[in-house]
């Protein structure tokens, strides 16, 4: 029996799931990453997270099919995200012990993924005024 379960395999990285979850809807993905930009430098939780999308996706059959998909999957594992537009960064935490951190600018939906220091740099960034 097939799984229909949209999570990760062993090999795949979360930058190339994110790409691809963003590749699959590109408009809607579009309008999410507008709406997580739009109140400008922050840190969201996954609530948040997960009502931005829902206020940028309004069909609800679209919504449901997105978080039903890989980036559902991907936004159900984030811890917390951090939002320096254009560019908003996730930590993701797909199994116990394991994190991976990207980075998505919401211009153009590419997906980079960065390191753990380079995460807290620009989680700092939020709260730093010099930069």
């Amino acid at each position: 029996m097939a799984s229909n379960n949209p999570g990760l395999k062993r090999t795949e990285s979360i930058a190339d799931t994110m790409l691809e979850a963003l590749k699959k809807s590109r408009y809607h993905m579009k309008r999410c990453f507008a709406k997580y930009i739009e109140k400008g430098r922050r840190t969201l939780k996954l609530q948040q997270l997960m009502d931005e999308t829902a206020k940028a996706i309004d069909d609800v059959t679209e919504r449901n099919q997105v978080l039903e998909g890989l980036l559902g999957y991907i936004l159900c594992s984030t811890q917390e995200a951090v939002v320096i537009p254009p560019h908003v960064a996730f930590a993701v935490r797909p199994n116990p012990g394991s994190w991976e951190f990207v980075k998505v600018n919401s211009d153009d939906l590419t997906v980079d993924p960065i390191t753990t220091a380079d995460y807290l740099k620009f989680k700092e960034m939020v709260y730093d005024e010099n930069w």
